[in-house]
């Protein structure tokens, strides 16, 4: 039975995915919007992605962090149709989809591969195309599915050239390899990593933040570039790229880990401050004590 469920969600789902793919975008958009007004009215995830609001924005009124939360469900409703129809990206029309400055273009250019660290702001999907189609090689880790149907899905729609998906099983020696080839690995660094994490501030509060990228750091000396992908109100995705700096000299792997995650948090949260509606609230991002 469970797996008929799964089957069903996911035909409706490909179904919608081809919908999307035959309209133009604006009215993917909108439509995207209601979807996530729709999502909102239902309450799905509305008590956490409140909670989290509050403490982020605790000098705001109500109606303030009110606004906030209805368009945040907004804003995802539309990356949700971007995401649905994201195969519609190509070499010749990224100019329709992204936009660059030439100083963030000089970084990425400059590299030489290394640590990509991304977080739930904007559309962080969309930095696979960009950087794909930019012959930026990137190799990052998803999460395998129990249902094949859902699995297929999911690697058809995130395939572009030059992106390499790796399972997140076994994938550590890969993932070295990269940034020995200087290839970039893309890391989600914002999600809770509860015990295996380090804590770092985040709005004024503790919260466990990835090792990953520090670890990446300690031991390959690679570049550690934050790159975030966000929708400007021309709904472009407008990317923003800054390098860490930072010196090592004395420092154990422990104190390299904190300082490039301090460093990242602080760079997240006045980006989050500029487009609060942006981030992905919808997940416990301190301890779980609060939720309760």
């Amino acid at each position: 039975m469970k797996n008929i469920i799964q089957n069903l969600f996911i035909f409706i789902f490909k179904t919608i995915s081809v919908v999307f793919c035959l309209i133009p975008r604006k009215v993917a958009l909108l439509l995207g919007k209601q979807i996530g007004i729709i999502i909102y009215l239902l309450s799905i995830r509305k008590n956490v992605a409140k909670k989290n609001i509050s403490i982020a924005f605790e000098h705001l009124s109500q109606n303030q962090q009110k606004t906030i939360l209805l368009n945040c469900y907004k804003h995802f409703g539309m990356v949700l149709a971007d995401f649905l129809r994201q195969q519609k990206i190509n070499k010749e029309n990224l100019d329709k989809y992204f936009v660059i400055n030439k100083k963030y273009q000089t970084i990425l250019n400059e590299s030489n591969g290394g640590c990509m660290m991304s977080a739930h702001i904007g559309n962080w999907e969309y930095t696979l195309p960009f950087m794909g189609f930019n012959n930026f090689s990137v190799k990052t880790v998803i999460k395998e599915q129990s249902n094949s149907a859902i699995n297929k899905f999911y690697v058809k729609t995130r395939t572009f050239p030059n992106i390499d998906l790796v399972w997140k099983k076994n994938s550590l020696k890969k993932l070295y390899e990269a940034i020995s080839n200087n290839k970039f690995i893309g890391l989600a660094s914002d999600q809770n990593a509860g015990v295996k994490g380090i804590k770092i501030d985040f709005f004024g509060k503790k919260s466990s933040f990835p090792k990953g990228a520090g670890i990446f750091y300690s031991r390959t000396n690679c570049d550690i570039l934050v790159v975030f992908c966000i929708m400007g109100s021309d709904y472009k995705y407008h990317i923003y790229v800054e390098k860490i700096e930072m010196n090592n000299a004395d420092k154990n792997e422990e104190e390299i880990i904190k300082e490039i995650n301090s460093l990242y948090a602080n760079i997240l949260i006045n980006k989050i401050k500029q487009y609060p509606h942006q981030y992905f609230w919808f997940h416990k991002k301190w301890s779980k004590k609060i939720y309760n």
